[in-house]
């Protein structure tokens, strides 16, 4: 019996591979750490310290978070509220997911999409960023 041929039914275009291997460890496997929470993590920083989280708290956190988790993952998943400057701290080589939803996202509703994320296209390269 002659082995069967298998053509691929999925053709992508170069640049989404690209994208695609940029968050994939050696082996094509996508581990990527997820960091893109915003407003419950901001309520579980205020109910830890017992007061308002404030914006540069949960910035800091996402920073310390993406240093930690880094150097064990192929990627990382961040917000474009409170994420962009976590993405300066990551480990080398580590790729980049951005979430593209706004905070407080329905997904019975596509009115949340977008929006936050939808200006961040144009500081795609300035941020260095992979995949957006």
């Amino acid at each position: 019996m002659e082995p069967t041929k298998i053509q691929a039914k999925v053709r992508i275009p170069r640049g989404k591979f690209n994208g695609i291997n940029a968050v994939a460890d050696e082996r094509g496997i996508i581990a990527a750490a997820a960091m893109d929470q915003r407003g419950s993590l901001r309520k579980a920083i205020a109910k830890a310290k017992g007061s308002d989280a404030t914006e540069a708290e949960v910035i800091e956190f996402k920073v310390l978070v993406t240093e930690v988790l880094t150097p064990y993952a192929s990627a990382i998943l961040l917000d474009p509220e409170y994420g962009l400057e976590a993405v300066k701290h990551r480990a080398k080589g580590t790729g980049v997911f951005l979430a593209y939803e706004k905070t407080g996202y329905d997904a019975r509703s596509a009115s949340g999409m977008v929006g936050a994320a939808a200006h961040q296209c144009g500081r795609r390269r300035d941020q260095n960023l992979d995949v957006l």
